[in-house]
């Protein structure tokens, strides 16, 4: 099968995707890529010490995220062409001003060289980070169990999604802009990527005392017009079918996010759209993923990649389409994504593809936490413990040895 045959497939899925009311809520909302098992299983390893080292990281990590934010799409200046100040508004991070060019116009591509103007562009550095301080904020309410910690999140939560003075419209029409070129890319989504989380955020926040029907609501009521977007938009469709990490990231944040706000239909629909995108074009027989190694920064693109597809996968779960030991047409399987990385942990293997930037063997130490988890394998969670440093941010996986992770 053809991509262009696989891209008209996952369009057919996309555009008969049901319509569902955002009023229909789970009874219960489930933890979607967060595993409540092993979650558990570190909360009750860490209610025997509080002195445990990771306990201690995430307790610094969160008393400094009380002194953050807050954030929102207001403290802009530059306004995106709409003059909304409450559009989301970004510039894409590798274009630069052509040097033959009197005023510069069109911008010109320069991969993995970030411009100086993108961090000229407020929202982004604030939607990022807004999910850090509300990931280590509700990690450390659910560990610590102090209201003060769910109080600043939802605080940090009403600025940015529902305050009418400070919220952001839920959409991305002018996310990754190009001077000369064009206002706004699909491409501008992949900017929201850690909202993939942010159902699980949600949930934890959700037993605060500071939570209320108000805030329940208007979540509900922003994630259900953000949703309407992602799927309908023409930006929204054409990155469901871009190619690369940017259709991963699409599926791997929609996801989710449908799941959260019940539309069970529509999840199963996107999960099946991503299939033929997804699992059969971007990890080959070895392992590797080819759009990703092409990159500059390619042990970067490939890891974050494979994080996406990991999301993707335990999303698909949740409406009972098991990936995890899928093998593709070309041979290619998660199992060998993570092996294709995993190799290059080890100090006799020198990455060979380009990398602009220092090599961080720890981006891969979430997907190794993960596949350790799913595949039971030891040596997967021995290498991610061994990446546990000052630099890695507070990880639930922390807390428990392979034993006590096994499914």
């Amino acid at each position: 099968m053809s991509i262009t045959q696989k891209n008209q497939i996952a369009l057919i899925f996309i555009f008969a995707l049901v319509l569902v009311s955002s009023d229909l809520l789970w009874a219960q909302k489930e933890f979607i890529l967060w595993e409540r098992a092993v979650l558990e299983k570190a909360k009750q390893n860490s209610d025997t010490s509080l002195d445990l080292p990771e306990m201690v990281k995430l307790k610094k990590e969160a008393d400094e995220a009380l002194q953050t934010g807050p954030f929102s799409v207001v403290h802009k200046k530059q306004l995106p062409s709409s003059g909304d100040i409450h559009d989301y508004t970004s510039m894409g991070p590798y274009w630069w001003p052509d040097p033959e060019k009197e005023d510069g116009l069109p911008y010109i591509r320069r991969d993995g060289e970030v411009n100086p103007e993108f961090y000229d562009y407020k929202d982004h550095n604030e939607i990022g980070a807004l999910m850090k301080s509300l990931y280590t904020l509700s990690q450390a309410y659910y560990f610590f169990e102090n209201e003060q910690y769910a109080q600043y999140a939802i605080q940090l939560i009403n600025t940015w999604f529902l305050d009418s003075a400070t919220l952001m419209n839920p959409n991305l029409n002018y996310a990754q802009r190009i001077p000369g070129r064009t206002e706004g890319r699909g491409i501008g989504i992949i900017d929201t990527r850690r909202m993939a989380v942010l159902p699980d955020i949600l949930k934890v926040l959700s037993a605060s005392e500071h939570w209320d029907k108000g805030i329940d609501k208007g979540m509900t009521d922003w994630l259900a017009a953000y949703v309407s977007w992602l799927v309908n938009s023409k930006h929204g469709k054409d990155e469901a079918v871009h190619g690369n990490n940017h259709t991963t990231w699409y599926f791997a944040q929609t996801i989710p996010l449908t799941l959260y706000l019940g539309q069970t239909e529509r999840a199963d629909s996107l999960a099946k759209a991503g299939l033929p995108l997804i699992l059969e074009e971007m990890i080959e027989q070895d392992g590797s993923q080819p759009a990703e190694l092409a990159r500059t920064i390619s042990w970067n693109y490939s890891s974050m990649n494979l994080l996406a597809i990991m999301y993707y996968a335990q999303a698909c779960e949740k409406v009972g389409i098991n990936i995890w030991d899928t093998v593709n047409e070309k041979g290619g399987s998660i199992q060998k994504g993570m092996d294709f990385l995993f190799n290059y942990t080890k100090a006799k293997n020198e990455w060979p593809y380009k990398q602009i930037k220092p090599l961080k063997p720890e981006l891969i130490k979430d997907q190794l936490n993960t596949a350790a988890y799913e595949f039971g394998n030891k040596k997967y969670k021995k290498a991610a413990d061994q990446m546990i440093s000052e630099d890695t941010e507070f990880s639930y996986w922390d807390l428990v040895n392979f034993k006590q992770m096994r499914k």
